[in-house]
């Protein structure tokens, strides 16, 4: 029954060219042509850990050694023929990989690497061996086996021994807590992986001498290949292996290999001399096997898996550096080296200009820092001075650091001997700059020579590259001529504007600033009317390009005639709009009042375009008190019922003026929100988006009146006009069609011009979206049409469970609008316990199970009121516990699962039995952990028994010490029971808490 389990096939359908695994085994011819496959399914990892795994769960009574059966059938009668056979093909799959460590590693668990390599360890050497083994010589080798091959096998286990301790050590450590019973901390109780790793440890220096004896062996090493492996036949007694057609291979090879994997060990464990002894020896042992691949014409190794890249790296940890490193690597190592040869690397830069100046910088801070300290030898100061020097030049002819040159002349303008470093270098690798950079230097010599005093000029000034004689004799005498005498305005540092077009182009700046800056609709017309009165030609609206306003608006005031009303609009308008940008809807509200009271004026009482205006300020008024409430939901501001409402009475009114498409919409969501259907039942249909408020209404008014009985007669129109908008063909007009059975809002442009996403932001009533979540659920399980992955929600039983044509829509569509629209509602309404449902069974659905235990988890920690809750069972329905079992069972954590099963109707013990037997193979769930949460005997009982079968001592102890509480006694009333699993529940609870919720 275990083995049909673990390898059972998926309900749904398979592939006619699917292979499932016991044909394999039936047949091995097949595997050759499988894993010829471009894209072979099951790939070859999974079929190494399906045969790992069969091996596991169908153990063979092994027969006595001395009998004659054993004798002559050797592994067969040891292990069972058909565990024989499956390792071989599990061996045979890995040599098809050369046996990748990398690979392996990276996809298997721990515990089936182990299993490999011991299968490997046995079949080579022809005797059962049981892991950890040693040398050669400690392994006896039957008359199947190979020395030469089981030493490759040894090879590969004591490469595994370095290599695992190096990846579990590197891995992040997991924050997730288990609830563990009073004890040790639980995030301090290892796992069974980490008892396995540190286990290793005491094997750690007799690998690493294995591996130098591997190094140092003259015989020659052999891979073993895909036909060394030989399938057991049903027709034959005794199949041997023909492991002469391993591959040889160089013993440069193999050491390239080793050396590698020493150089990461030794890094793990920070003896940093022995992994530069061992990656320099890499490098080498690498270039030579290049060289030799490359003269036999092949470029791929057959067992090296060395990365050049990652080797670079690992060279570079150890403070190696190759000599076509970049000037930075140089110049890292130089530091490395106490600033040995950074002169030299410094000068190369200056002509390359490779190394950032920011590292330029920090160099000189550094040897700065070093000779304060009395860490550089005896010539520290020189190099320091001439580390300037050269940084100073770098600025010069980089030309990027302005600031660079005042910096030098004001700090070391009076250090006589930077200076002369200064000039002595300038004068070494002048000749070596291009012409460009040397007019630079020269321009800055010419600078700084400019503020030296005479006695500096006398001492550092000569004869060079860079200046010639006459130059430097011109240079003197200007120093020795008098100074210029200043006086009058000159010596006048405060200068003030005062007359002039100067004075009047400052004065529009700083008034054009503040009205832009400003939020008062009495200083923004103060402004106006100055900047009026000093420009009158220039447009004022047009001051600040950010002033965007709405189309009809900015239409109508472009028309109005030249003059302080258009621009007093305009501008307000603008800033309005800015402010609602902000959420500053007070202020936005109080710039359009201002606009509305100009155009209220009598003198523009018979100027039909400014009345209009007024009409169009007022309904921006409102629309920003439409999104005002949005925004603060659920706070409703003063008179937003009778805002909307005057809104959308324009469409039936016949008003001459109404308001933009936008802010009917939002207008009508918004009574929406507010429960007032009738009112958008009545409202002229202009758009589809209109149209989808008024069905909305027409349906949450029939289900209203159900008052929580059944009715038959629910409008549909929800239903017929979101469907379309899910199409994968949105404008097939004749399909969609004959699906809603509609006509004139069934027209393709009404489908393409429903925009369903500014609908859904615009929801806020729990009611409407609880509707339209309902709506979208049947939708997406019509569309799935599989039982075993239906999502749930209220008022689902509304509409129809059929979808005609179910291929053409699109479901991923349908899954991301649920999506949406639930982050946007948990925004408001974090705790609905329907919707964390729905959520948790739309993860489910989609294959993401550990989110979906997220919500499950939060649904039970809700409903129970954070774990303090009386009854035995607060929304504990089976639905919900199914799927969570599922969930963990996917996850791996079969103990979760099995206490999960407690917490159905009736104990499930079944699939309780099945999940607690799967956790015996399987890491990564702590299962002595959750002892304490179990409260059915039968369960513990189930768990003594499995562990005194396998001879668990003390696992049997653990578990009998709680079964021996006083609270489990079957004899216990009620009461008392139902107490002690009402507090096993809170504790697993809490657990699970921690485990899902607080990641």
């Amino acid at each position: 029954m275990m083995e049909v389990d673990v390898l059972k096939p998926g309900t749904a359908p398979l592939p006619e060219e699917t292979v499932l695994w016991f044909e394999f085994l039936l047949k091995p011819s097949l595997l050759d042509l499988h894993l010829k496959k471009l894209k072979p399914d099951p790939s070859p990892i999974d079929l190494i850990q399906l045969f790992l795994s069969v091996t596991e769960v169908s153990p063979t009574e092994p027969s006595s050694p001395d009998s004659e059966a054993s004798k002559k059938e050797g592994l067969q009668a040891k292990i069972g023929r058909k565990n024989l056979a499956l390792k071989i093909l599990a061996l045979k799959v890995a040599a098809h990989l050369h046996f990748n460590l990398d690979i392996i590693e990276k996809n298997l668990p721990l515990s089936k690497q182990v299993q490999l390599l011991s299968d490997l360890c046995t079949v080579t050497s022809g005797k059962v061996q049981n892991l950890p083994i040693s040398l050669v010589n400690d392994c006896v080798i039957g008359p199947d086996g190979s020395k030469q091959s089981l030493t490759f096998a040894l090879t590969l286990y004591h490469r595994f021994i370095l290599r695992a301790q190096v990846r579990r050590g590197c891995q992040t450590k997991s924050n997730k807590v288990v609830m563990i019973p009073p004890g040790p901390d639980p995030n301090l109780i290892p796992t069974r992986d980490d008892y396995f790793i540190s286990s290793m440890e005491a094997l750690t220096q007799n690998s690493i001498d294995f591996l130098t004896q591997i190094m140092e062996d003259k015989e020659a090493f052999k891979l073993l290949t895909y036909d060394c492996f030989v399938a057991l036949d049903a027709n034959s007694d005794n199949v041997l292996q023909k492991f002469d057609a391993a591959e040889p291979i160089s013993k440069i090879e193999v050491q390239t290999q080793i050396y590698f994997d020493l150089c990461i060990y030794f890094l793990f464990i920070k003896s940093y001399g022995k992994a530069r002894e061992n990656v320099l020896k890499c490098r080498d042992s690498l270039r030579m096997l290049k060289h030799e691949y490359a003269m036999k014409g092949k470029k791929d190794f057959l067992y090296c898996t060395v990365d050049e890249e990652e080797l670079e790296a690992y060279l570079l940890a150890c403070g190696v550096f190759e000599e076509d490193q970049s000037l930075l690597l140089k110049m890292n190592k130089s530091i490395m080296a106490k600033y040995e040869g950074i002169v030299d690397v410094l000068k190369e830069d200056n002509l390359k200009c490779e190394i950032p100046i920011v590292q330029r910088k920090i160099l000189e801070l550094d040897v700065e820092g070093s000779l304060s300290t009395g860490q550089l030898p005896s010539n520290g100061r020189e190099t320091y001075h001439t580390v300037i020097a050269l940084n100073t030049i770098r600025y010069i002819v980089d030309d990027t650091d302005m600031m660079a040159f005042d910096l030098f002349i004001e700090k070391y303008k009076r250090n006589d001997d930077v200076l002369e470093k200064f000039f002595a270098t300038i004068n070494d690798t002048y000749n070596s700059f291009d012409t460009k950079s040397r007019v630079k230097i020269k321009q800055y010599v010419l600078r700084l020579v400019s503020i030296l005093s005479d006695l500096q000029l006398n001492t550092l000034l000569k004869p060079s590259t860079v200046l010639s004689q006459q130059e430097i004799s011109d240079l003197r005498r200007q120093k020795s001529e008098d100074a210029i005498t200043i006086t009058g305005i000159a010596q006048n540092t405060n200068w003030s504007f005062t007359e002039g077009k100067t004075m009047s182009r400052l004065e529009i700046a700083h008034i054009e600033r503040q009205l832009i800056n400003c939020t008062n609709p009495k200083t923004s017309r103060t402004l106006l009317v100055r900047l009026a009165s000093m420009n009158p030609s220039k447009l004022l609206w047009s001051i600040n390009p950010s002033w965007v306003i709405p189309d009809p608006i900015r239409a109508l005031i472009l028309s109005l005639p030249r003059g302080f009303l258009q621009d007093f609009s305009y501008v307000l308008t603008g800033k309005a709009k800015e402010l609602v940008g902000k959420s500053d809807f007070s202020t936005a509200i109080t710039m359009l009042n201002a606009v509305k009271a100009e155009t209220q004026r009598a003198d523009f009482a018979s100027n039909p375009n400014v009345v209009k205006l007024g009409k169009l300020i007022q309904y921006e008024i409102y629309f920003i008190q439409i999104q005002q409430c949005s925004e603060e939901w659920p706070r409703k501001p003063a008179g937003i019922v009778a805002s909307a409402k005057q809104l959308l009475a324009t469409l039936t009114n016949n008003e001459s003026v109404i308001p933009r498409l936008e802010i009917l919409e939002a207008a009508a969501t918004m009574l929406l929100n507010l429960c007032e259907w009738q009112s958008v039942i009545t409202t002229e249909k202009r758009s589809a988006y209109l149209d989808l408020c008024s069905a909305f209404a027409t349906a949450i008014i029939d289900i209203d009146k159900m008052k929580g009985q059944v009715q038959k007669k629910v409008n549909k129109e929800p239903w017929d006009m979101i469907l379309p908008v899910f199409l994968n063909q949105p404008n097939n007009a004749a399909s969609t069609k004959r699906q809603t059975g509609r006509d004139s809002r069934d027209s393709p442009s009404l489908q393409q011009n429903l925009n369903l996403n500014a609908f859904l932001k615009r929801l806020r009533d729990p009611f409407i979206i609880s509707i339209l979540l309902s709506l979208l659920s049947r939708l997406h399980n019509a569309l799935k049409d599989d039982g075993n992955f239906e999502i749930y929600a209220e008022y689902m039983l509304l509409w129809p469970a059929t979808v005609s044509n179910a291929n053409g829509y699109n479901i991923k569509a349908v899954s991301e609008t649920i999506n949406t629209l639930l982050k946007q509602a948990f925004r408001y309404y974090p705790t609905n316990i329907s919707w964390l449902k729905l959520k948790g069974d739309l993860e489910f659905v989609n294959g993401s199970h550990e989110s979906a235990m997220k919500y499950y988890v939060t649904v039970l920690i809700t409903a129970s009121e954070y774990c303090n809750f009386t009854h035995a069972r607060p929304n504990f329905d089976e639905h919900i516990i199914r799927r969570m079992i599922k969930c963990t069972t996917n996850l791996g954590s079969y103990m979760q699962a099995a206490i999960l099963c407690q917490f159905l109707e009736e104990t499930d013990y079944g699939l309780a039995f099945k999940s607690i037997t799967e956790k015996t193979y399987s890491f990564s769930d702590a299962m002595d952990a959750y002892y304490g949460c179990i409260w059915d005997v039968t369960l513990l009982e189930f768990i003594i028994n499995m562990h005194n079968k396998k001879g668990e001592h003390k696992r049997k102890l653990q578990a009998i010490s709680y079964m021996g509480l006083l609270e489990l006694n079957a004899n216990n009333n009620d009461e008392i029971s139902r107490q002690a699993a009402t507090a096993r529940k809170i504790k697993f609870l809490r657990s699970l808490a921690k485990q899902y919720m607080l990641t």
